[in-house]
């Protein structure tokens, strides 16, 4: 159960953390921390001399944190609804995934406001798929166990 925990919520950390050190400060959450005093926790990171001497690829900081929600969601979605996918749970287990790669799409058309990105679209791809296939896998060893 631990594990789960940490898999689930790992990637919202690192996301968040990558948003906060890296993005530019115009982000309505740098007037939520404002609001609730954590902007001298956000200065300590932001002016970090080891995190800003990293030289992170741009798809690091302006893809992977959406891609590593995503597949946060679609993971935490997935524990919840036990790992079954049928007819009450799809919906729940594929609302991110849909809502992420349908904004991305709508960008490229024209009708969601952002600047489509091939990166993006990979990486939230990678996103849905991997929390599938690590369940489908690890539901794959438990069925195969049971059975020895």
């Amino acid at each position: 159960m631990i594990k789960r925990i940490i898999i689930g919520a790992l990637p919202v950390f690192l996301g968040g953390l990558i948003y906060i050190t890296y993005r530019t400060k115009s982000l309505i959450m740098f007037d939520w921390f404002d609001k609730i005093g954590l902007s001298e926790y956000v200065v300590v990171l932001r002016t970090n001399k080891q995190l800003l001497n990293l030289e992170l690829p741009n798809w690091i900081k302006y893809s992977l944190p959406d891609a590593l929600w995503l597949f946060s969601f679609t993971y935490i979605t997935l524990i919840i609804w036990r790992c079954q996918l049928n007819k009450q749970s799809v919906f729940w287990i594929m609302l991110a995934p849909i809502i992420g790669l349908f904004s991305e799409l709508g960008q490229l058309l024209g009708f969601v406001p952002g600047t489509f990105d091939r990166v993006d679209l990979i990486l939230l791809i990678i996103a849905a798929l991997l929390p599938l296939t690590f369940i489908t896998q690890t539901q794959f060893k438990t069925i195969k166990t049971k059975n020895v």
